[in-house]
């Protein structure tokens, strides 16, 4: 099977099964950045259902890189209170700072540079290349890493390194349509690949998983 025909397949999917989730509606090009940079920050050891009412209350108040960058951080606080992990958003204010002195407020579109500022990693950088700049990125989360691992049945410790993971998630090929592409990927693992009892029957990949084939489904971490 082609790269292009499983890409297809996914996408296929998504657009019958997304979730309506507040960071994915259609937007200008310069709040997407800013909607996906703060989404990315939150999702960041959060579940989903967790994060969107906090997200729709910050960005209610807390628009844009400016307004971010220059509020105060016990306020701040406020809009992250009950999602734990704080120096997420204290990184984010410091990426917002760094953005409207040296990007006039704005992302820098190479992952280099992203990956220079606060708060963002390898995966992080990834995800808002590809869902931020709709640029052909696949972040390596565990849901992603979960779809490559049942696709392709790896099972040993050398198979399931992080770097073997990254060598092999080509197989997953690209999309002109990055941004949808990459949070299908997530929304697959996350609704259907799940860690246990897997929906492989809702599956648009079923015909291609070697572990359905196998009738094999553990997932080695």
């Amino acid at each position: 099977m082609t790269k292009s025909i499983l890409t297809k397949k996914i996408l296929y999917w998504y657009d019958k099964n997304k979730r309506s989730l507040p960071w994915r509606k259609k937007f200008s090009q310069v709040k997407r950045e800013y909607y996906t940079l703060v989404s990315e920050f939150m999702l960041q050891q959060t579940q989903v259902a967790t994060v969107i009412p906090y997200f729709n209350n910050f960005i209610k108040d807390i628009p844009d890189i400016r307004s971010l960058s220059k509020i105060k951080e016990h306020k701040l606080i406020k809009y992250w209170e009950g999602l734990g992990y704080y120096s997420r958003v204290r990184n984010l204010k410091k990426t917002a700072q760094i953005l409207e002195k040296n990007f006039k407020g704005r992302l820098p579109s190479t992952i280099e540079e992203l990956k220079l500022l606060p708060g963002i990693g390898d995966y992080t950088a990834n995800a808002i290349m590809a869902i931020g700049f709709n640029k052909p990125f696949i972040p390596l989360d565990g849901n992603i890493e979960r779809v490559i691992k049942r696709l392709l049945n790896l099972k040993s410790s050398k198979e399931i390194t992080k770097e073997n993971l990254i060598k092999n998630k080509k197989i997953l090929g690209t999309s002109i349509r990055a941004s949808d592409y990459a949070q299908a990927l997530m929304e697959l693992g996350a609704m259907i690949c799940r860690p246990k009892n897997p929906l492989c029957h809702q599956c648009p990949l079923i015909k291609n998983c070697k572990s359905f084939k196998k009738k094999d489904f553990e997932i080695i971490k």
